[in-house]
This record gives C-alpha cells, structure tokens and sequence, in this order.
C-alpha cells in the first residue's frame, strides 16, 4: 500500500550555537530529550525509549495534566549521525488518530560555527497537520531554551 503525503509538509528552521555532532546527540538521547521532547512544559514522558539504527524504534508517551496519556511509536528509516534522521511517526490505540502515518526528517547542518536545524514532517492526514505544528512549535520553543541554557552552562564552566 502506498501512503501519499499532504502536498506541503510542515517545515522549521532553527539556528543553534552548537555543533552538529551536540544539537544530533540532544536530538537522540532520551534523556535529553526528556528535557525538551514534549509539545510543552505541562506534559511528561512515562517513557522515552529509542533505539537509534535503521530498524530501530522511538517509543515515547506524553502525559497531560489531565492524566490522559497519548503514545506515538515510530521506526528509524535513516541514520546518519551527525548529519541526518528520517523516521516514521504514528499515534497508537486508543488514540482515534492511531495508525495514520507520517514521515519526520531532521537534517543537522554545520553553518557559522554552529547547526542550521531542518525539520520536515509529512503527514498523510491533512485535518492532523494542525495539531502536529502546534507540537513541534512547542517542542522547538523547548529546544531553543535547553540549548541556550546548555550554551550558557557551558561559557559558565569555562569549556
């Protein structure tokens, strides 16, 4: 079965002072991206597992204030560190949205001594585009504030 895409995925662009072996490694580690992995500060992981190889799984739930806990699966389709992410994105049961598909790639760009971030998420759902840019908003927002405070930690140990 093919799956087609909404014709304009969601894309978003960050600039981050780090290089791209560190804003790939905050990207991929659970624990640091229990940190920042999240549509907002209100929402917990119960888990975040990933297993990072082609084949390879991310497995992560969020839970709201209410309780309610939403669980997305996805399988690692490319792996190219420090580089480059591609991987499946789907909700599972009970979530009435589970099991539509979706495609999220992250590309780790060196610039100015730095990382240009590039995030493109292709749903197969037009109606979920909405509620997955108000996620990654979130998401990103929270990176932006770790890795400026990772960046200010660090001038602050003098590495």
């Amino acid at each position: 079965m093919v799956t087609s895409f909404t014709p304009e995925p969601l894309t978003f662009t960050r600039f981050f002072k780090q290089p791209p072996a560190v804003v790939f490694d905050v990207w991929t580690n659970p624990k640091m991206m229990g940190l920042w992995f999240r549509p907002s500060e209100e929402i917990t992981h119960p888990f975040l597992t990933v297993d990072l190889r082609v084949g390879g799984t991310l497995h992560v739930a969020f839970q709201g204030p209410n309780g309610e806990v939403d669980v997305l699966r996805g399988e690692f389709l490319e792996v190219t560190p420090p580089h480059r992410l591609a991987y499946s994105w789907a909700r599972e049961p009970p979530n009435e949205h589970a099991g539509i598909p979706s495609v999220v790639t992250v590309q780790f760009n060196e610039k100015d001594g730095g990382t240009e971030l590039l995030l493109c998420h292709a749903i197969s759902d037009s109606g979920m585009t909405e509620h997955h840019s108000l996620g990654w908003r979130g998401a990103l927002m929270l990176l932006d504030r770790f890795m400026a405070a990772f960046v200010k930690d660090t001038l602050n140990s003098g590495e």
